[in-house]
């Protein structure tokens, strides 16, 4: 790990939400980058419990030009699931358009793993085929964000109330009542 100070906002209570929310002051011009390169991306993959340490460690080594590539492109998705948070929170369709590219990633990080032998509970578990290949944090983030959308229930993602503030999150309270900056 390194040793400066860890830039992310871990207040949306899912992955694939700290994911869209790596994009701070998303409001304003400009915002802040968090995922601004490939070792922004792959810190944020561990530090999210996405990515094992030990998978980590190797990737942040990597100099591989598509690196940059990668990095471009888990940005293009966080901004593919922005999209469709934003629709939903403003009551509108979700736009097939960026539900289609989500899907896209989804499929082929799907594609990325290997069905093996598990000492946990079940009898399989799922390992990265090329756990060095500089995708791996890209597709962890997009099986995150397929988890958010289809086993978490819509009423519970929120986001926040100020007009300046584009968080989202999970509101887990009991009564499904949990709000921020809600205007007086």
């Amino acid at each position: 790990m390194t040793d400066h100070a860890d830039p992310f906002e871990w207040s949306g209570g899912h992955p694939a939400l700290d994911f869209v929310n790596t994009l701070d002051e998303r409001p304003f011009d400009p915002p802040i980058e968090n995922l601004a390169t490939y070792r922004d991306l792959v810190r944020f993959a561990e530090l999210a419990k996405l990515i094992e340490p030990s998978v980590a460690a190797p990737l942040r080594k990597l100099s591989d030009p598509a690196c940059s590539r990668v990095a471009r492109r888990a940005r293009k998705l966080r901004e593919h699931l922005h999209d469709v948070l934003a629709a939903a929170h403003a009551g509108q369709p979700l736009p097939q358009t960026d539900l289609d590219a989500i899907g896209a990633a989804i499929q082929v990080a799907h594609a990325a793993r290997a069905l093996v032998v598990s000492h946990s509970p079940g009898l399989a578990g799922h390992r990265w085929s090329r756990p060095v290949a500089p995708d791996t944090p890209l597709h962890a983030c997009a099986l995150s964000i397929e988890h958010l959308l289809v086993a978490v229930e819509r009423k519970r993602i929120r986001k926040c109330w100020a007009s300046d503030c584009d968080v989202y999150y999970v509101d887990t309270s009991k009564g499904q009542h949990r709000q921020w900056c809600r205007p007086v």
